[in-house]
């Protein structure tokens, strides 16, 4: 991210990388037959009993409190909350019943619970059920919002007569009431409601906003923080119709606030009901939050052609009842023009729907899922899995360039909702029908393709005991490894014939499917000898349509490498090191392993990227050369790519490189697979390369509570590494450790590097001090360049600097040209710890900057200020040049 231009400047060739002995052939070699298949066959999915001896009373959700790992909390449409303790040897126990007055027919009941974030401390949840209930003399159905609070003394009891209102209102049929509850990633809680029930949008409530609460999403702020806004009562609702109370309040940038339009047709903003988050919904059966994304998934019950599956977002119109899905509603007739295409109407069309029917591809009753992110079915890690409560289908769903991916897993009529077990992960599914709580597992019964039971059988190396790839399996150097127990890696990969790979500067380069990868492990038994290498394993990561996955071949005494199992394997490993002997943990990743941090979000390969490939390499023949080049030059990047400067990792020993960037570089090659945007990693923070440690959320960020030392809950407290959580969590083995998987023993060299850069920026100043204190007066650093008109020959931008610099004509920014017998020259001062880009243009004033840059050039962040001049091209003196300043 650009943080300020300057005018002149000089861009460097710096080498980066070390020397290599396999390197990218000057011509591309048409791509080996490898033996895996595009997608492996395996053993088929089931649903089985997961609480044997426990059945339960039209069980419909599934949800245990904020940080526990062994209690979970079954709601039953009847009118319970049984609560299941130990989940290893499972009782059942009634924690709240509020079965007197409830409706139960239909769609009525008891529907939702959620627990309040700080739950552990203040004992708050909320319930949604429809009681028969109300202020006259003839008794109606309602749907009630309430508060509860568990009992001080008995931690699997609730206190019942604890209940505070949270809102109640009418309710004219026995369907579509919606009911889940879940609390967002924001704190506020979110709460689902159909469009009040009959058939055809009957009472008119789907787009409508100025009445009461139908036929979307609700987001209410329980704990009326400061700044929050009272909700707007609507006086057209009687008391018998709608209770009002103040025990919510509306956080302030709910996105109806102080609307006056919907629809483009005019609202009274006094009487809109600014609890909606997104409208447009017929009968939202199960929504959740991504916890790994924050993404709102909910699952829409059409009416007789189409059920749905949306990700919704704030000020969304998921257009029922104008439409039905991707399909026309019955009242397609009263929609807007444009409502499809005009982005002021907000609308947002389903991510995948499907027709009714009995088919694998159909049902009539979507029940909406959750998107998994448990280590013990890796194929399914961060795909949605939803069923069908009437076909009994259970999918699962992928997003993918083309379109969404979705696959039967197998068949249960009668889910009525889904959960996870906080013991493990495993995906869990509530059976209205009989009662009991599944969970999501494989049988034992294969399918499909098998995977080479052997690294021979797979077709890669020509001869096993030299590790020779075979032809066109193309070995590769990257600048930075991830942390492996001092394992030591080599590097192969091999794309499909007529393919090329898609070149990004910043992030995870794209891959055709069919790309495969392959990383062989090497482990020095006796440190620092490397006649004691031991070969470890030799894994695969293959690309296809739904991701990437991922097996490993562990090698065996007898020179031979066979199939790890699914599950994974753990091996201990006797090391030495001077007069030291300690056992070495090694773990054979599971398949579920491999996709933790081979992520979708991460792009599936984590060594495909610019930082990591841009480095020098060395042919056999002794020739040195880039290899972002050589990929090129082979056809495997696309022509006039990779152009430059562009940024490669700065190595942990590399001293001419900047502590930040280097500290920087570490925590990408280590964490971003999963501390970024969409990623599976917890926390909102981003340790994405590119994105400026001021805007990563690094810096004071608290975190949730969890093992380490100091009196904060800082991720990074800057001059303070004893209090400073991300280094605890790196600094240690266990439960608590990062990276959580893939390492028995912490990286000495990354937690000194971290602990040295938290120290320095103790002394950290914000951009605006540095930019004051290194270049003086200058009123607006980021405007555009102004254009000098003195017409002495010089070129303009030198003046222009001068003029901004002459309050302190000593400093040492001012560029100074000279003529040398190669030509004209610019020359400046480079700050320590600040990397820049040369932009040009024939008319400062009106013209397009462009970027000037070699290919190759490498983006760096000096320890140290340096001396930098730079040639003009032939032909350039008499253009504009300006500096473009980033910092790490």
């Amino acid at each position: 991210m650009s943080i300020g231009r300057l005018a002149g400047g000089l861009l460097l060739s710096v080498c980066v990388g070390g020397v290599a002995a396999r390197a990218i052939p000057p011509e591309r070699l048409p791509a080996p037959d490898l033996k895996l298949p595009l997608q492996p066959g395996g053993f088929g999915y089931r649903l089985v009993d997961a609480l044997p001896g426990l059945t339960f009373d039209q069980p419909l959700a599934l949800v245990t409190p904020p940080g526990e790992t062994n209690r979970l909390f079954v709601v039953e449409k009847t009118g319970r909350i049984q609560v299941v303790t130990n989940l290893a040897a499972p009782t059942k126990t009634i924690f709240l019943n509020v079965t007197a007055g409830l409706l139960t027919s239909s769609e009525q009941g008891l529907l939702g619970l959620a627990f309040h974030p700080d739950y552990a401390a203040n004992g708050r949840f909320f319930v949604f059920r429809t009681p028969r209930t109300g202020p006259t003399a003839t008794l109606a159905a309602y749907n009630v919002l309430s508060e509860f609070r568990v009992d001080p003394t008995d931690p699997n009891r609730a206190d019942p007569a604890s209940e505070i209102p949270i809102f109640r209102q009418r309710d004219e049929a026995s369907n579509h009431n919606g009911g889940d509850l879940h609390f967002g990633p924001d704190g506020h809680l979110y709460v689902a409601l159909g469009d009040e029930g009959a058939g055809n949008d009957a009472f008119n409530n789907s787009q409508r906003i100025d009445r009461e609460l139908f036929a979307g999403v609700l987001r209410i702020d329980v704990d009326k923080r400061p700044g929050s806004l009272p909700p707007n009562r609507n006086e057209s609702s009687a008391a018998e119709v709608f209770a009002y109370t103040t025990n919510y309040a509306i956080p302030s940038d709910n996105p109806f606030v102080g609307a006056t339009t919907l629809n483009g047709r005019a609202v009274d903003p006094a009487r809109v009901r600014t609890e909606f988050w997104a409208v447009g919904l017929r009968n939202p059966w199960r929504m959740s939050f991504d916890r790994a994304t924050g993404e709102l998934w909910i699952g829409d019950v059409g009416q007789d052609r189409q059920e749905m599956v949306f990700i919704s977002r704030s000020g969304a119109n998921h257009g029922w009842a104008y439409r039905e899905g991707t399909l026309a509603g019955p009242k397609w007739n009263q929609a807007p023009a444009g409502f499809l295409t005009d982005p002021d109407f907000h609308h947002v069309p389903p991510l995948f729907g499907y027709g009714h029917g009995s088919g694998p591809t159909q049902g009539n009753s979507i029940t909406g899922g959750l998107v998994y992110r448990g280590d013990r079915l890796g194929q399914l890690f961060g795909a949605y899995v939803f069923a069908d409560y009437v076909s009994g289908n259970v999918w699962a769903l992928r997003r993918g360039g083309a379109g969404p991916v979705v696959t039967r897993l197998t068949g249960s009529s009668g889910i009525a909702g889904f959960g996870t077990d906080p013991s493990n992960g495993d995906l869990l599914a509530a059976n209205l029908n009989n009662g009991r709580i599944l969970r999501l597992t494989y049988n034992g019964t294969f399918s499909g393709e098998p995977l080479p039971p052997t690294l021979a059988d797979t077709g890669a190396f020509t001869d096993l005991e030299t590790l020779t790839p075979a032809p066109g399996l193309v070995p590769y150097e990257i600048n930075l490894p991830f942390w492996s127990d001092n394992a030591l890696k080599r590097r192969w990969f091999s794309i499909p014939d007529g393919t090329t790979i898609g070149f990004t500067p910043d992030d995870s380069w794209t891959t055709p499917v069919g790309t495969v990868w392959v990383k062989h492990f090497d482990l020095e038994t006796v440190k620092g000898d490397p006649g004691s290498v031991r070969r470890l394993e030799t894994r695969f990561l293959v690309r296809n349509t739904a991701g990437v996955y991922g097996v490993t071949y562990r090698w065996q005494p007898d020179g031979t490498a066979t199939l790890v199992p699914e599950e994974g394997e753990v091996e201990d490993i006797e090391v030495r090191e001077d007069d030291m002997v300690w056992i070495q943990r090694w773990e054979y990743p599971s398949r579920a392993a491999c996709v933790l941090c081979h992520n979708p979000a991460a792009g599936g390969s984590l060594s495909f990227s610019t930082a990591q490939l841009h480095r020098e390499i060395t042919r056999p023949d002794g020739t040195v050369v880039s290899q972002l080049n050589a990929l090129r030059t082979a056809g495997y990047l696309p022509p006039g790519e990779p152009s430059g400067p562009l940024r490669p990792h700065a190595r942990p020993r590399d001293e001419s490189a900047s502590l930040e960037s280097r500290a920087r570089s570490y925590l990408m090659a280590n964490c971003a697979s999963c501390h970024r945007p969409g990623g599976p990693g917890g926390g909102r923070f981003d340790t994405r390369l590119h994105i400026p440690t001021a805007l990563t959320g690094l810096l004071d960020a608290d975190t949730p509570p969890g093992p380490g030392p100091g009196p904060r809950r800082a991720l990074i407290t800057p001059g303070n590494p004893g209090d400073s959580r991300l280094l605890h969590r790196m600094s240690i083995r266990g439960p608590a450790q990062m990276p959580p998987i893939a390492s028995s023993l912490p990286d000495p060299e990354g937690v000194d590097l971290l602990t040295r850069w938290i120290q320095a920026l103790g002394g950290r100043v914000t951009y605006a001090d540095w930019l004051a204190a290194e270049l003086g007066p200058i009123a607006d650093p980021t405007r555009p360049l102004q254009h000098d008109t003195d017409e002495d020959g010089a070129p303009d931008f030198l003046e222009y600097l001068a003029d901004t610099r002459a309050a302190d004509p000593a400093s040492t920014w001012r560029p100074v040209l000279r003529n040398a017998p190669d030509g004209p020259r610019i020359g400046f001062r480079q700050p320590a710890n600040v990397a820049y880009r040369i932009h040009t243009t024939d008319d400062p004033v009106g013209g397009r900057w462009t970027l000037w840059a070699p290919p190759g050039g490498v983006l760096d962040f000096p320890a140290a200020g340096r001396d930098v001049e730079i040639l003009l091209p032939a032909g350039d003196a008499t253009r504009f040049h300006r500096v473009e300043l980033l910092t790490p």
